[in-house]
């Protein structure tokens, strides 16, 4: 649904790790050294300006930018938790940017071709990096700026979860109806969990994975990472992940094409936008059963939970606008529209469920929408299509 990439499977992952070395040799410390707290601030990928942008939450201003490389259309970025490095993809130039927060030294480390979305390990080490037309996922030494290893064998690999004990990593596959496990420990791809049953159609016709296929968004986790939901879009199904024996225990049917699913502060609900029905689905975490459905908007790209799950806010990127929804009702209470023709992206939730940052890549701005009163402000002129949006302990997300 959102792709905006052609797909060419291309196996070169000798080429990228013999040459990551020299690749990233070039950079080195830049002198500027840390100027804000990065469990204080918002972070703003740019696609067309290949930068970061950060914005102090205490003043909703940005206050610093941090170049990635010249037209590397970065895609998405994520912070370690201890707030020491920074890490963004250069999808059009096939490279990692890590960024030492501290002195702002940068590292390029080469990888495959066209890496987007990423995990990084809850202790900083590790990220798990999707190649999308190579269809591997490449391993990244996070502290030492080096790739070790890198996994073929995916179709358009697109979203990432790590268990709570960092013992397994669950990928999904957006050009197929299957969810990859690798193990932490031996950084190989242990396990292949088939999806659905589109999947058996698709395996009588290979020709037709990839572009033609809407499979699996996004492996999301319950919060204690017993269970994992997995979201197929031709299937119009949620599959349920027991996570221990990596095994399908249940499939759940929703609406048409869904999306992903998006798991409540609390843990008790998953909430599926259906963008081809134009419904959103309600499963209850404890019985895996829909609890409600009701009408949703078009071209739904996230969930946004505030006041503690009671409220949330899902995008409707084609009407530019929110949906308001009333979690403990299950119905709509008002839509913001923030204009015509604005490209609504991503957004990510404060850590105290308070406050939402919202990209819109359309008039290069950052729109804040205080969770209580619906309010909002906007920060413009934060970049050149901002795409993603990323705060240490906040909820975050891509598309």
């Amino acid at each position: 649904m959102f792709r905006e990439i052609g797909l060419s499977v291309i196996c070169a992952a000798g080429l990228g790790i013999l040459s990551q070395q020299a690749y990233a040799g070039n950079e080195g410390n830049t002198g500027v050294k840390q100027s804000f707290d990065p469990q204080s601030v918002v972070f703003v990928t740019n696609r067309d300006s290949s930068d970061i942008t950060v914005i102090d939450m205490k003043t909703n201003k940005v206050i610093d930018r941090i170049e990635c490389g010249i037209s590397c259309n970065p895609h998405m970025t994520m912070a370690t938790m201890d707030g020491k490095r920074l890490l963004t993809t250069g999808t059009q130039k096939n490279y990692a940017v890590i960024v030492d927060l501290k002195t702002r030294e940068i590292k390029k480390v080469r990888l495959g071709i066209a890496p987007e979305h990423f995990v990084i390990s809850h202790d900083g080490k590790w990220a798990y990096i999707g190649n999308m037309e190579e269809g591997a996922v490449s391993i990244l030494d996070v502290v030492n700026g080096k790739e070790i290893n890198r996994i073929q064998g995916f179709y358009e690999p697109h979203g990432f979860s790590m268990l709570p004990d960092m013992s397994k990593v669950y990928v999904s596959n957006l050009g197929a109806h299957e969810i990859g496990v690798i193990d932490v420990k031996s950084q190989k791809l242990i396990k292949t969990i088939y999806i659905g049953n589109a999947h058996i159609l698709a395996s009588l016709n290979l020709d037709k994975r990839l572009s033609e296929i809407n499979g699996i968004a996004n492996p999301t986790l319950t919060l204690d990472g017993r269970y994992l939901y997995a979201a197929d879009g031709d299937s119009h199904q949620v599959a349920v992940i027991d996570t221990r024996t990596d095994s399908v225990v249940k499939t759940i049917a929703v609406g048409q094409n869904p999306w992903r699913a998006y798991v409540s502060p609390d843990g008790t609900k998953a909430v599926v936008p259906n963008n081809g029905d134009q419904t959103v689905s309600v499963i209850d975490v404890k019985s895996n059963k829909v609890i409600t459905t009701f009408p949703g908007g078009e071209g739904m790209t996230g969930v946004n939970f505030v006041n503690g799950g009671k409220k949330a806010y899902i995008i409707s990127q084609p009407e530019s606008a929110l949906y308001v929804i009333d979690m403990e009702k299950y119905r709509e209470l008002k839509r913001i529209k923030f204009g015509e023709g604005l490209m609504l992206e991503t957004a990510t939730t404060t850590p105290d469920g308070k406050t939402v940052y919202l990209a819109c890549s359309t008039n290069n701005s950052v729109y804040v929408i205080d969770g209580t009163s619906d309010n909002y402000t906007r920060i413009p002129d934060v970049g050149l299509s901002p795409w993603a949006v990323e705060i240490i302990g906040g909820s975050s997300y891509c598309h």
